[in-house]
């Protein structure tokens, strides 16, 4: 069992982030053409897709945030892959919206420090003696 309070700088992180990132999945979903991928962009799938990626992923993260605050282990492992998706998904986010961008990256990498020193180790050691 993980301990609330050195898991709580990651789930506020984590909510924070989500929160910024579902926000940013509203506007992209909502506004005509605020948002607009440049010309030469490689990952070429429609704004409103990327509103929808960044909606998931940002509900998502507020929902394993509540979840790693009640101190489950589970929503830690779980916080700690969407902190990563959040990380990927604003990586390629970043030619659209940059300073979005690199405020959410900053926040999901500082989500993943956190999460992933905030306790024990998430899988056994492994059995070194083979006696056994």
């Amino acid at each position: 069992m993980i301990k609330t309070s050195r898991a709580l700088p990651g789930a506020v992180l984590l909510i924070l982030g989500g929160l910024v990132q579902a926000v940013q999945g509203i506007a992209a979903l909502a506004t005509g053409g605020y948002f607009v991928a440049p010309p030469d962009y490689d990952f070429g799938i429609s704004i409103s897709a990327w509103g929808f990626v960044h909606l998931a992923v940002g509900v998502l993260a507020i929902a394993v945030g509540v979840g790693v605050l009640r101190a489950s282990p589970v929503a830690r492992l779980l916080g700690l892959a969407l902190a990563a998706a959040s990380l990927l998904s604003n990586f390629l986010w970043l030619p659209i919206e940059p300073l979005w961008s690199i405020v959410l990256i900053a926040l999901a990498a500082l989500a993943l420090w956190s999460l992933a020193t905030a306790g024990p180790a998430l899988l056994p050691p492994k059995d070194t003696n083979p006696a056994h």
